[in-house]
């Protein structure tokens, strides 16, 4: 099978980390880095023994591209997006992939008029031990779902600036918190209502919030996302899961889920091992190469979602509950 041709746009530390998945794929290889003119962009591109560009149109001339990967600051997604298009490339684009829905939707149109595959990057949705939960919620392993309970907890980024301009990344709230409302969006559809809290910082930024949700057939959750622990606060992630026939738990700490199950002793279940962003960028190459939706990621998802962080963004504001 011929290799699928990808260039990274971005060579901070998240393009860093796709090219690494990228190493360990027989089916995709990275051909390119693309990013200003810094020594550590060029590094980068020695590291994984590729050509590295400042200017993007250069690129698309001298590689035959069928993707580019795009690692960059949320502000700068939109102008990078439509350039890969205007060359005709498919574009997997980080998360967020825009701060408004409005915007999505009408990147996500100009893909399809084109006919490109667009697929925002979700890897949470990938993620084994996320997989392994979603999967268990889909069999009806935990009875009917009573409750759900997330978190994703950060020290701020310390290695650039603009996560602490709102109109720029649209701080914590956009940035961290949008993982967990995904996968529940992925889990559950549509909420009927959110209700948040949180603290403003005087940036503007929303870095501190929690959410609870009600989705549909009254299942409740709560969602914590907090992009400024102090001190040497490690990264964490945790799941719970109740039901009325057993829970669940899982936390990046342990990195393990165990499952309380009516009548039985715990247990610790076995998840499979792969890397969740080589996994990720394979189904978008597999989609591409075969015509098909990007339906574990949809565009629709993407767009969706953003409406969702925009209830919740109107709820920290108003302080009251937003229904849909």
């Amino acid at each position: 099978m011929k290799q699928f041709r990808t260039a990274i746009i971005g060579p901070g530390s998240i393009g860093r980390t796709y090219a690494g998945a990228l190493k360990l794929s027989d089916t995709v290889v990275l051909a390119a880095v693309c990013g200003r003119d810094t020594e550590k962009g060029r590094q980068m591109a020695r590291d994984f023994c590729v050509p590295y560009y400042t200017d993007s149109d250069e690129m698309y001339e001298k590689e035959n591209l069928d993707a580019v990967i795009v690692c960059t600051p949320t502000f700068t997604h939109e102008e990078i997006v439509e350039r890969a298009f205007s060359h005709r490339v498919h574009v997997m684009c980080e998360k967020p992939f825009a701060l408004r829905a409005e915007t999505a939707r009408r990147l996500s149109g100009q893909a399809e008029r084109l006919g490109l595959r667009l697929m925002v990057m979700q890897v949470v949705r990938f993620w084994p031990e996320y997989a392994v939960l979603a999967e268990m919620i889909r069999e009806h392993a935990f009875g009917a779902v009573t409750h759900v309970y997330l978190n994703r907890l950060s020290a701020h980024p310390d290695w650039a600036v603009w996560h602490r301009d709102p109109e720029k990344s649209g701080g914590g709230l956009f940035d961290l918190h949008i993982h967990d409302i995904d996968y529940l969006y992925s889990l559950f559809g549509r909420p009927e209502s959110v209700c948040a809290v949180g603290a403003r910082e005087t940036s503007g930024c929303w870095n501190n919030v929690s959410t609870l949700l009600r989705f549909p057939g009254g299942v409740p959750a709560a969602a914590e996302g907090f992009m400024d622990m102090t001190g040497a606060f490690p990264f964490t992630t945790t799941v719970r899961i109740n039901g009325t026939k057993a829970s669940a738990e899982y936390s990046n700490h342990t990195g393990q889920i165990t499952f309380y199950e009516k009548g039985m002793p715990p247990r610790i279940l076995d998840v499979p091992k792969y890397n969740p962003y080589q996994r990720e960028v394979e189904y978008f190459a597999e989609c591409v190469r075969m015509g098909t939706e990007t339906a574990l990621v949809t565009n629709e998802d993407v767009a969706a979602v953003l409406e969702i962080m925009e209830a919740i963004e109107k709820s920290l504001v108003t302080g009251e509950m937003v229904r849909f």
